[in-house]
């Protein structure tokens, strides 16, 4: 069984170092495949992941849960059938909602897929105006959540 965490939050709240420090310490080992979904021409956070040794399958331009869902789950498939990873991390852009990126991967029905954690990264100093600003996106990511950190 493959598993798939996805880390959700707004931009700068720190979910590449998460993603990076648990690659490092706590998923060590693991053969682990980072799908990132980035909105502009240039996913910043590749060349940074790349040095860590993780395969990534940047999606540029469009929401992983909405325009990107055929193509998210082409993408998928072949990240399992390319690399076998043991588990795969979802990091998807800042301004999406996680339920649907959790519809997303469930409405895929990949057998050898289970869906294993859900964490959003939250910078608690900006929290209050992220809820006035974009509220309906941030407080799903929060309600949806396994875990906040």
């Amino acid at each position: 069984m493959i598993k798939v965490d996805i880390f959700s939050g707004f931009l700068g709240a720190g979910k590449t170092t998460l993603i990076k420090k648990l690659v490092e310490e706590a998923y060590k080992g693991e053969k682990v495949v980072l799908i990132e979904n980035e909105f502009g021409e240039i996913g910043i956070d590749g060349g940074f992941l790349k040095d860590a040794g993780i395969e990534i399958n940047e999606m540029n331009s469009g929401c992983i849960c909405c325009s990107l869902v055929g193509d998210f789950g082409k993408a998928l498939r072949q990240v399992i059938d390319e690399f076998h990873p043991e588990r795969i991390l979802i990091e998807p852009s800042g301004v999406g909602k996680l339920s649907d990126i959790i519809d997303a991967v469930e409405n895929l029905h990949i057998e050898e897929v289970q869906l294993n954690g859900f964490t959003t990264v939250v910078d608690a100093s900006k929290a209050k105006i992220y809820m006035k600003n974009f509220g309906e996106f941030f407080n799903n990511q929060v309600e949806h959540a396994s875990s906040i950190i």
